[in-house]
Parts: structure tokens; C-alpha cells; sequence
């Protein structure tokens, strides 16, 4: 029964580390093709207002914030708004997952 409960406990471990690099990894294969045209591959800003997604401003944004952004578009850009456009919520936060990893 002890064997069970470590070999339980084990797997647990290896899914919650496993989990948020697999949202990543699917995250940046999102923004390679749908935001580093304007964000940039490196996330920090190609072309002028568009912000730095790797500064502490943005990083600071709790995931829900992010998500928000994403999924309705920064400060009311409807242009944004990628669950309009069809981005789900699994999607949507695989891109957090990802952004988070852009820390300068």
C-alpha cells in the first residue's frame, strides 16, 4: 500500500511540473503564428504601441488580466479580442503560460 501511495504521489509530482511546459510549448506555436508578427518572436515589441510583453509591467498582470487581454482585447481593442476570433480557452491560457516565460 506504501509503494502505491509514493508511485500516486510520484505521478501527481511529474504532471504538475509537466503540465505548465506543455502549455508553454503549445502556447508559443500560437504566438509564433498569430502575435510575434506584431509582439515580435522574442515578445518584445515589433512595431511602435505595441507593448513589451517581457517587461515588468506585463509581467506583474495576474494570469486572469492576461487572459482577459487576450481573449477581449487591451483596454476595449475589439481588433484584439482573439476569443472572437476563435481562440479558446485552453488556447488562450497556453499563450499566458507562454508570455510568462518571456521575462527579460
Amino acid at each position: 500500500m506504501k509503494k502505491v501511495l509514493i508511485a500516486l504521489f510520484a505521478m501527481v509530482v511529474l504532471v504538475a511540473i509537466a503540465a505548465p511546459t506543455a502549455a508553454a510549448d503549445d502556447g508559443a506555436k500560437v504566438f509564433a503564428s498569430k502575435c510575434a508578427m506584431c509582439h515580435g518572436p522574442d515578445g518584445a515589441g515589433k512595431m511602435k504601441g505595441t507593448p513589451d510583453l517581457r517587461s515588468a509591467e506585463v509581467q506583474s498582470l495576474t494570469d486572469a488580466q492576461l487572459t482577459d487581454a487576450i481573449a477581449n482585447g487591451p483596454k476595449g481593442k475589439e481588433s484584439h479580442a482573439f476569443a472572437k476570433k476563435g481562440l479558446d480557452e485552453a488556447t488562450i491560457k497556453s499563450l499566458v503560460a507562454y508570455i510568462r516565460t518571456l521575462k527579460k
